[in-house]
């Protein structure tokens, strides 16, 4: 790896840069002394805005270290920081980073710390020259997993009790990476692909969705206005009202009688080119379309239907 040091790193709408003394104020108001933005950390929540001053000192001499990463994430609107995000851990013999991260309560599910993650991805496979980045959290708090995915990394497993937070006791972690051969095929490929969902066409979604929380305890949802659940991966499963006449599946299969059936959800970074490459690999794009520019409806060769939707 050829370190670069905390350089700042600028999107649509963050700035990442080192931090400053003169950022206690902010990052003690806007996350760090929230007890539910730190819940699921290993770091106690700020008791007074001269912690965070203490801990923000603590880090300024490390900057001297070109392998030293951590930015404040600046929202360019307010100009003041909103959350955090580092590479807590580094193995250089395996080109490895790990990233954790957190934001402020206010700003959460407006895909900030997607739009964050999403810019180290490529300063460290681009500039650095990582293999792998990887991330974990806490499998109750599935929200941090869905950045991960959002953002391209694949869920490698959960270790169980490998890990302690603010909640009691040992926790699980949820782990995800992405390789540096995902991100250049990705890239090369024009978008990268990630599974959004999966969709599963019901009579009665609530009851569905109920039985189904009901036997593993998945948290249960309403996304896209539909009644879904988190499975433990982070996975969202939606359960779908039928605008057709519903026919359940028979099992064992019979010839003639309706088979199985959901349908995948995939989310694409540049949707136009996904479609056309899903149709050069065989893929056919029917004439009924519903999701406007949001997502397009194709059918595999099977005949099965799928959707690629935008990010």
């Amino acid at each position: 790896m050829t370190h670069k040091g905390t350089v700042t790193l600028e999107t649509e709408r963050l700035i990442l840069r080192r931090f400053e003394l003169s950022d206690a104020d902010a990052m003690f108001n806007n996350w760090a002394s929230d007890g539910e933005v730190t819940k699921f950390l290993t770091w106690p929540t700020h008791s007074d805005v001269s912690v965070s001053k203490a801990v923000i000192d603590s880090w300024l001499p490390l900057y001297e270290n070109l392998n030293h990463y951590s930015w404040a994430i600046v929202l360019k609107e307010i100009g003041e920081p909103i959350g955090s995000i580092a590479a807590v851990k580094q193995q250089d013999d395996i080109k490895m980073v790990h990233i954790g991260y957190c934001i402020g309560q206010k700003w959460w599910k407006q895909d900030y710390t997607s739009e964050a993650l999403v810019v180290l991805i490529r300063f460290f496979f681009e500039d650095v020259g990582v293999n792998r980045i990887e991330s974990r959290h806490d499998p109750r708090n599935p929200n941090s997993g869905k950045v991960m995915l959002k953002c391209g990394l694949k869920y490698e497993g959960t270790l169980r009790q490998s890990d302690i937070n603010n909640q009691s006791g040992f926790c699980d972690a949820a782990y995800y990476a992405i390789l540096a051969e995902d991100y250049f095929s990705g890239k090369q490929a024009g978008f990268l692909f990630s599974i959004g969902d999966i969709s599963i066409d019901c009579r009665n979604p609530d009851l569905t969705r109920d039985f189904y929380h009901a036997l593993t305890g998945w948290e249960k949802r309403v996304m896209y206005g539909c009644p879904a659940l988190i499975a433990e991966n982070c996975l969202v499963i939606l359960f779908m009202q039928c605008d057709f006449n519903y026919i359940p599946p028979v099992w064992p299969e019979e010839s003639g009688k309706q088979q199985k059936q959901m349908h995948f959800n995939f989310q694409v970074s540049d949707l136009p080119a996904a479609v056309e490459e899903a149709i050069k690999l065989g893929a056919t794009k029917p004439q009924s379309q519903y999701g406007g520019d949001h997502f397009v409806t194709l059918i595999d060769p099977e005949g099965h239907p799928f959707c690629l939707c935008r990010k």
